[in-house]
């Protein structure tokens, strides 16, 4: 299908607004359509973001781009709208933002990450798209606010303008609580409250506000399996919907006590946190639409079958570089780089281990990090298929802890130990597992 591509000044499926000038900060749309200029926003370090405008369909281009050799596509695999913004930088910056797409009043606000991959236009010049997965479709006009990694909300904001509402399905929520079941596991939602403090660092330097950005959902459960009250089941991946069409994805974490975590040298430890409230997530949408379909994977934390279960003993770790690490992660069965050290059938899934890679942590200089690779069966799809790591040892009995997801990327599971000691082999535990998923049509209550 053809994309659309869609000017400022055309009003077609979601129109960017004609922009204002970057002394309105985003002010009034009218004023901005007078002015005919561009939306603009400027970020604390000096950073330029120019509102481009949007595109529709399942594959996307920058507007007016044919004639950039660099060019990138963005495909989506539906219809959907991308935002196109221009990202005036310093050459040897990289800066890194997300949008907070809002409803006029500000009552919710859903984060979207950059589409990757950007397009470069020239040294200290690229062009971002962001893929709008969900935006306020009943309101005449969507605000778009940006806030910078590790940053505050820029005060500034684009503006664009809405297509006209149409009609859509009527869901009727159940009341709360509300038992759904896959196989013989049942979960009952006793609670889900949009809105919430999301929770935050003891002695943050971003203390929690009372925007929407600062805020969460709220929910928690119940569980029982073949009739018995059980803990050892936990929910991770969330889908929430509503019938407008709008569709967002977030991880679930345990909320802790009163909304703010403790202190800990180590987060990875398995005794943080230590008191919870239930579990959060986020993105949600906003709270006074009629109802949401919540869908969630859970995933089980201990009470593994032998069938299950696979243990891997004394594998060598190998000295590498961020290269080494890149080519693992990419790595197939014609790759001759690395060897296969270890394999073994689980859950009538061959697994197959990469050699443990101990590489520069690429996020901080000076920290170390052991990697470790672990391939399933060709053409394995691992959704809904968990990893989970029940224990690991190195070659002088220490426990060590791993920043672990249980779900699997690409045909293949990855562990990560972060300044590991001076370890020479590793020897692991695992249990590889299958999810549960169920689904709520539930009203959210505010906080």
């Amino acid at each position: 299908m053809k994309t659309k591509i869609i000017l400022w000044s055309v009003v077609s499926v979601l129109t960017a607004g004609i922009a204002a000038d970057a002394s309105l900060k985003g002010g009034d749309p009218e004023k901005a359509q007078e002015s005919g200029r561009p939306q603009v926003i400027t970020l604390s370090d000096g950073t330029k973001l120019t509102l481009l405008g949007t595109t529709f369909g399942y594959r996307h281009a920058p507007p007016h781009s044919e004639k950039l050799g660099t060019r990138n596509w963005i495909n989506t695999a539906s219809n959907s709208t991308v935002v196109w913004i221009q990202t005036e930088h310093k050459p040897e910056q990289w800066p890194s933002y997300e949008l907070l797409i809002s409803d006029q009043p500000n009552t919710a606000c859903v984060n979207i990450e950059q589409s990757h991959p950007s397009t470069h236009v020239k040294d200290g010049v690229d062009i971002h798209g962001f893929a709008l997965n969900a935006f306020p479709r009943w309101d005449k006009e969507t605000v778009l606010r940006v806030r910078p990694y590790r940053g505050s909300v820029s005060k500034e904001q684009f503006v664009i303008t809405n297509p006209t509402s149409s009609s859509f399905p009527n869901w009727v929520p159940k009341p709360l609580p509300d038992t759904q079941t896959d196989g013989d596991l049942e979960v009952t939602l006793t609670k889900l409250i949009a809105g919430a403090p999301a929770p935050y660092r003891q002695g943050s330097d971003h203390p929690p506000t009372t925007d929407p950005a600062n805020q969460c959902v709220h929910l928690d459960f119940d569980f029982r399996q073949n009739g018995q009250s059980t803990t050892n089941w936990h929910p991770w991946p969330v889908r929430t919907s509503d019938a407008f069409g709008n569709q967002v994805r977030g991880l679930i974490y345990d909320y802790p006590t009163n909304g703010i975590n403790p202190t800990y040298p180590d987060r990875i430890h398995p005794s943080f946190p230590p008191q919870t409230d239930g579990y959060f997530y986020r993105p949600g949408l906003w709270p006074d639409e009629p109802a949401w379909k919540v869908r969630m994977e859970f995933i089980r934390r201990s009470g593994f079958s032998d069938d299950e279960i696979v243990t891997f003993t004394n594998l060598l770790v190998r000295p590498g570089s961020q290269q080494d690490a890149d080519d693992e992660w990419t790595w197939d069965a014609s790759n001759t780089n690395f060897t296969v050290i270890a394999q073994a059938k689980v859950n009538a899934v061959n697994l197959k281990l990469l050699p443990p890679l101990l590489s520069p942590y690429p996020y901080q200089a000076g920290r170390k990090r052991i990697s470790v690779i672990i391939h399933a069966d060709p053409n394995f799809n691992p959704q809904g298929m968990n990893l989970t790591l029940l224990q690991a040892t190195d070659d002088q009995g220490r426990a060590i802890w791993s920043t672990f997801s249980p779900g699997g990327w690409a045909g293949h599971y990855n562990l990560e130990f972060i300044d590991p000691p001076d370890t020479k082999t590793l020897s692991l535990k695992l249990a590889l597992h299958k999810s549960r998923f169920v689904e709520f049509t539930v009203k959210p209550t505010k906080q």
